[in-house]
């Protein structure tokens, strides 16, 4: 059977950002007409896998049907689709931003009698097609991208064998979301606050696409990723919920700190209320980060920053190389110091019928979290874990600068038992600039 070859490759500039733009690059042979440089429509997801599928479906249009196509691509993730599609398929791609490119994908190759064969591209093929893909980018227009499927091979929904209770209301929600607009106002308000915080302190605008996949990082535990969930949606009862006309006048008297006199929702909470937590919290914190001399100053965090600090893209001065292990310790120091002070908050309104914490027992609360922080990073590097483990140089650049004694630590102090981060009680009672 006659066989065509074909080199395919993606490329994305800014990719999980609001001005992100992909391209996708053909390459069949020198001078050849069917060589193709495509730039992807704004209906399309603005990534590289998304640039990927649109490059294989290209070819599987562009190809003569009755000829067997011989697919080259460096994509794992294409290769892997290709091969077995059936579970993004059967969960009707459900969650996957490049559905909509994926089922066309499939249509297309489906529609050819001919078989399709794939294999990795080297290291030496790759220059070819992957400078049709960046020079798409730079395009004025962007490129047709014909979406449509035939009905007869037109699959909707999920396959009821492989359905579960779990997907089943996922797949409800989903629909419920785009009945309803796909978002509520208040979250779209607080996704807002953070493309804003995030744009103005490491200088790009986010997606929301990549902010909901930022807060999922294994860097946060569970209930931690919930609850900056919950704040996102602001679906936990705090501030104006309990205003609302059903409910009774002594439940009203929730929605008001009684300390402040304020709304108590969580820029109150977290960013503004007197009653001893978050302000300590927030000074041992900038003294902690003040440590690491980082080109981020600290300042004063508002609701925004908060919720956008698993979004941190610190950058050596000068040069776009991420400072992997600072942008680390960033997420990890905000949202940890926040969830405290979430916590020590639902301690002293509803445990402990308003009686405020000593600045003391909130500085013994905060210095033990960022310890435990940090003894949990160091086991995490133990090769027992696998592929779930920590690499040693990604916890030592997360911390370094910041540890009591630095200076007397071995080169690998990840298996040094009793190390402790270098702030001790009675510094939140220093000046740190930016807080207080």
């Amino acid at each position: 059977m006659a066989q065509v070859q074909v080199a395919t490759a993606a490329s994305c500039i800014r990719e999980g950002e609001s001005d992100a733009r992909a391209g996708a690059g053909l390459f069949f042979q020198e001078a050849n007409q069917l060589n193709r440089s495509a730039k992807l429509p704004l209906f399309v997801n603005q990534s590289k896998k998304a640039g990927e599928a649109v490059a294989v479906k290209l070819a599987a249009d562009t190809i003569d049907p009755k000829l067997s196509i011989h697919l080259k691509t460096s994509s794992k993730f294409i290769r892997s689709f290709i091969e077995s599609p059936s579970k993004l398929e059967d969960e009707d791609f459900l969650g996957k931003p490049t559905g909509i490119i994926l089922k066309s994908l499939l249509t297309s190759l489906r529609m050819r009698i001919t078989p399709t064969l794939i294999k990795e591209l080297k290291r030496n093929e790759k220059t070819h097609p992957e400078a049709l893909a960046k020079a798409a980018i730079s395009k004025t227009g962007a490129s047709y991208i014909n979406i449509s499927q035939p009905p007869t091979l037109r699959v909707t929904g999920a396959k009821l064998s492989v359905m579960t209770q779990s997907l089943a209301y996922k797949m409800i929600k989903a629909q419920q979301a785009k009945k309803d607009g796909n978002k509520r106002i208040r979250t779209e308000r607080n996704l807002e606050r953070v493309k804003e915080c995030v744009e103005d302190k490491f200088g790009y605008s986010p997606t929301y696409e990549a902010f909901w996949k930022a807060i999922r990082t294994k860097d946060f535990e569970r209930k931690v990723r919930d609850f900056l969930w919950m704040i996102t949606h602001d679906a936990y009862w705090t501030g104006t919920h309990w205003l609302r006309d059903s409910m009774k006048p002594e439940l009203k008297e929730r929605a008001i700190c009684p300390l402040c006199g304020k709304i108590d929702d969580f820029r109150h909470i977290l960013t503004e209320c007197e009653s001893p937590g978050q302000a300590t919290i927030w000074k041992l914190a900038g003294s902690l980060w003040e440590m690491k001399k980082s080109t981020i100053p600290w300042a004063y965090l508002a609701l925004g920053d908060i919720l956008g600090s698993s979004l941190a893209r610190i950058t050596a001065p000068g040069t776009e190389r991420v400072l992997v292990g600072e942008s680390r310790l960033w997420k990890i120091l905000i949202v940890e110091s926040a969830y405290l002070i979430w916590t020590m908050r639902c301690e002293r309104v509803i445990a402990n019928e308003h009686a405020p914490f000593s600045e003391m027992e909130v500085e013994n609360r905060w210095i033990r979290m960022m310890n435990e922080r940090l003894e949990i990073d160091c086991q995490m590097t133990d090769g027992r874990y696998g592929k779930k483990a920590l690499s040693k140089k990604l916890v030592m650049q997360t911390w370094k600068g910041t540890l009591k004694d630095e200076g007397t630590l071995p080169e690998d102090w990840t298996t040094k038992s009793g190390v402790l981060v270098g702030i001790s009680r009675g510094q939140s009672r220093e000046e740190v600039s930016g807080v207080g």
